[in-house]
């Protein structure tokens, strides 16, 4: 199959995962509950479970499936299709849930108490108008982000043997063709997605003077059938994309850890492996938070954040597409000493995470309230110690926890990532990833899996670890600066 043939493939798919997408999520976002408690917390993780696990994970549990179902093209279709959508749906939820609606509750409430044909609020074209500023236009951008990720989407689909473009040049670019040669492919993929983000930042655009409404006055009740179905798909969401892959690969790994443990050489090599996707991930995740807390504080004047939306295009036009671009610039007379470093790897791994620490950023901006911050700050301040400790206590709670959970997030997505590690990352440097990605095209067996398992924990157990860590050392901080600012 050619690739225009397959780009055209993925992009019906992508388009009516990200419509499903927007259609599922909407009603979904009253789920999510503002609150800072241990409860809203391990709820927000129920949500966003399904994003959070790895692709390569999702894909080599539900692989041994596809393959007894080779027969039947159009149900893998349809399971391939099915785990992409339970994986965007959450990002569609965050993203309605912090954005402001266009029409104001009291607004709906007056169009539909209007029953009288004579008045101008009851006529077709009002009606459509309300539709369209309530419904549609609110959902372009979220609908977009959703297509993005969905056409972008790469793990699953290779593992499973589905068309995707990114398999396609990915594998052609493996497979010996010339850098330059796989360039030229990305012009009609490239060209997709720069349409959608153009689109989307011109419709942003135009609507940035329209006032702001407060997204949180304007949840509805809902009922509570509304709210068992909502919460149906939740947790049929988490046993597909979470439980099963982990029952599938994590319970076969935790009886193989014993035959790893024993194989010196295999269990040497994955710890390397692991350890440098840890460096990259950590060290990559810390610049891209560091240039998203930049660009987009709040007190940033408009014209460096407008810089920053500029420096998201590369991020936002795929992990394959930046790889080989950056490959293709460092492979040239002038670069070419750079190709075999960690430097490339590295400045396309902080591209790659910098619209998605922007996205984070936004998220926890829209999410702290000016009051709050400003009240802790003040008492971490004062001159009594016993309130500038319970100052900073709650200031960490505030701020520095989800903080630290961002820069854990994004370390995680770095870690995990296949394409620009396979591309740019050095030989000597190999990560976990890649290896595993090479390894799970040959089937399913207990140590692979017991190699994943290993892999997955690892980078969670030490960002669990150094939480106190890290917590402590924010406390330090904030009193050291307290007394700074007393003497």
């Amino acid at each position: 199959m050619s690739l225009a043939t397959i780009c055209g493939v993925t992009l019906l798919r992508s388009l009516i995962i990200s419509i499903l997408g927007v259609l599922l999520s909407r009603p979904l976002s009253h789920l999510i509950n503002a609150g800072h408690s241990k409860r809203a917390f391990l709820l927000l993780i129920l949500i966003l479970a399904p994003f959070l696990v790895p692709e390569l994970i999702v894909g080599y549990a539900w692989s041994l499936i596809s393959l007894k179902l080779v027969h039947y093209p159009l149900l893998i279709e349809l399971i391939y299709s099915s785990l992409v959508l339970l994986k965007v749906v959450p990002v569609g939820i965050v993203c309605f849930y912090f954005s402001s609606p266009f029409i104001s509750t009291e607004a709906d409430y007056i169009r539909k108490s209007v029953n009288s044909n004579s008045t101008q609020l009851s006529d077709l074209k009002t009606h459509w108008s309300f539709f369209l500023w309530k419904h549609v236009l609110p959902s372009l951008p979220v609908g977009a982000l959703l297509f993005l990720l969905a056409f972008q989407e790469f793990e699953m689909a290779s593992l499973i043997y589905r068309d995707s473009w990114m398999v396609w040049i990915f594998d052609a670019q493996a497979g010996g063709v010339p850098i330059s040669e796989t360039v030229s492919f990305l012009t009609g993929p490239l060209l997709i997605e720069l349409v959608v983000i153009v689109g989307v930042l011109y419709f942003l655009s135009r609507i940035r003077l329209q006032p702001r409404l407060d997204q949180l006055s304007n949840v509805k009740k809902t009922s509570f059938s509304s709210t068992l179905q909502s919460w149906g798909y939740v947790l049929a969401a988490f046993l597909v994309v979470v439980v099963i892959p982990f029952s599938l690969t994590g319970w076969g790994g935790v009886i193989s850890l014993g035959s790893l443990f024993q194989n010196q050489l295999q269990l040497t090599e994955t710890l390397r492996e692991c350890t440098w996707g840890l460096v990259y991930g950590v060290t990559s995740a810390i610049a891209a938070w560091g240039m998203a807390a930049f660009f987009f504080s709040r007190n940033q004047p408009r014209q460096l954040k407008i810089l920053g939306f500029l420096f998201c295009l590369p991020g936002l036009c795929g992990s394959l597409t930046l790889s080989i671009v950056m490959a293709n610039l460092f492979l040239t007379e002038s670069g070419h000493w750079l190709y075999d470093t960690p430097l490339a790897f590295f400045i396309a791994l902080v591209l790659f995470l910098f619209p998605r620490a922007v996205f984070l950023k936004l998220i926890i901006l829209a999410s702290q309230e000016n009051d709050s911050l400003f009240l802790t700050r003040l008492l971490s301040r004062s001159k009594n110690h016993t309130q500038s400790q319970s100052g900073g206590h709650l200031h960490w709670s505030v701020n520095g926890k989800m903080q630290y959970w961002a820069v854990v997030l994004l370390a995680f997505w770095a870690y995990w990532d296949v394409t620009i590690s396979s591309i740019l990352a050095p030989n000597n440097t190999m990560t976990s990833s890649i290896r595993l990605y090479g390894l799970m095209h040959y089937g399913q067996n207990s140590v692979l899996s017991a190699m994943t398992f290993l892999s997955f924990c690892i980078p969670v157990l030490i960002s669990l670890l150094f939480f106190p860590i890290v917590r402590k050392l924010w406390m330090t901080v904030s009193d050291r600066s307290t007394m700074n600012e007393t003497f």
